[in-house]
């Protein structure tokens, strides 16, 4: 089994914004860190926080490293569960092609990928879950995987501090 990257702590690397950065927002959020980064990574242009390079810019000034690139499959996405770097993936499918989700569909939507089971299925953290409670999903490899390869092709978001360096590359990889 491969181990699982314990990013249920929204401080995985300890490095959440500082609690002055966000003292504007509700008191009463559960999560009141996201909608500071939001805010920190809004596009006025694209009217979003969609914007990979404002968010790569965003956690690189907390981990020191982060950036935006394509895997071609969950083997290369295991190496970097094993390095102790959980993966933001991005991930689209349609109604029933991923069992277990929160939504029903998506044309885009990120989910960490966390680890996997022995049998390789792909453990993640899902936002779309409707509390923090459920947030944790285990999904069907294969689904899971054309979810993701098929629109994004693989693209994920690597976030790592200094103490956790990018796994050996293998061939012809991306990063």
């Amino acid at each position: 089994m491969l181990p699982h990257v314990a990013v249920d702590d929204p401080g995985y690397y300890k490095a959440l914004p500082s609690k002055a950065s966000y003292a504007w927002v509700n008191k009463s959020y559960a999560d009141p860190w996201v909608d500071h980064v939001a805010r920190s990574t809004f596009d006025y242009w694209y009217d979003g926080t969609g914007n990979w390079p404002f968010n790569t810019a965003y956690a690189a000034a907390l981990t020191t490293n982060a950036f935006v690139t394509r895997l071609p499959s969950l083997r290369e996405a295991e190496r970097f569960i094993r390095a102790g770097i959980p993966l933001a993936a991005s991930i689209s499918f349609g109604q029933g092609g991923l069992d277990g989700a929160p939504i029903g569909s998506t044309a885009g939507h990120l989910v960490v990928i966390s680890g996997f089971t022995r049998a390789g299925k792909v453990v993640v953290n899902d936002p779309a879950a409707p509390n923090n409670s459920s947030v944790r999903r285990v999904y069907d490899r294969g689904q899971f995987e054309r979810a993701w390869q098929t629109k994004s092709h693989g693209t994920v978001y690597v976030v790592r501090d200094a103490a956790h360096p990018l796994p050996a590359r293998a061939g012809n990889v991306s990063w």
